[in-house]
């Protein structure tokens, strides 16, 4: 049997990308052990804001690793699993796999050259080392998404240098 334990604290990683969560939209896409599945995620989500509007649907369609999908606002976030664990594999129409209990941080960015030195560069100042590395784009010189997961937390002070970057629209930390 899969350990889904991770989504209750993945659904409340969520609240970090997305400042107002009182209405979502939450789709499972799996017959396996879904009352497991609704009940650790309804519980994050009732933690989160016990009086949130959940409209719970299911998928017709079986996924060979999504486990559900989150609508909150206009942003979509895919939870799968794999043999290891449960993480967040797509957020809107970046791929990426984020973890339970991580560290690290999501930089939104127009696509360029560099983007990864810049942000690594960053974060060596402040030696935090980096775990996993994903960046994921819409197309070439588009909006993309950077995904750091680190072993320390990343700082205020390394998020506004980030987030100051030529390109970069937006760095939200997952602490």
């Amino acid at each position: 049997m899969t350990d889904y334990s991770g989504l209750r604290s993945l659904v409340k990683l969520v609240e970090r990308f997305e400042p107002n969560m009182e209405q979502v939209t939450l789709t499972i896409m799996t017959a396996d052990d879904r009352e497991q599945i609704v009940s650790l995620l309804l519980t994050g989500l009732r933690e989160l804001h016990p009086d949130m509007q959940i409209k719970l649907e299911n998928s017709t369609g079986e996924y060979a690793s999504h486990v559900a999908q989150l609508v909150v606002g206009g942003n979509k976030y895919v939870f799968s699993k794999d043999y290891r664990e449960t993480y967040i594999s797509e957020i809107n129409v970046y791929a990426c796999r984020i973890t339970a209990d991580t560290h690290g941080i999501l930089v939104y960015h127009r696509d360029y050259p560099g983007v990864i030195h810049d942000v690594s560069r960053i974060l060596a100042q402040h030696e935090i080392n980096i775990s996993k590395l994903n960046v994921s784009r819409e197309q070439k010189g588009k909006l993309a998404l950077l995904v750091s997961l680190t072993d320390e937390e990343i700082p205020a002070k390394a998020n506004e240098q980030i987030e100051g970057l030529p390109n970069v629209t937006k760095a939200i930390s997952m602490q």
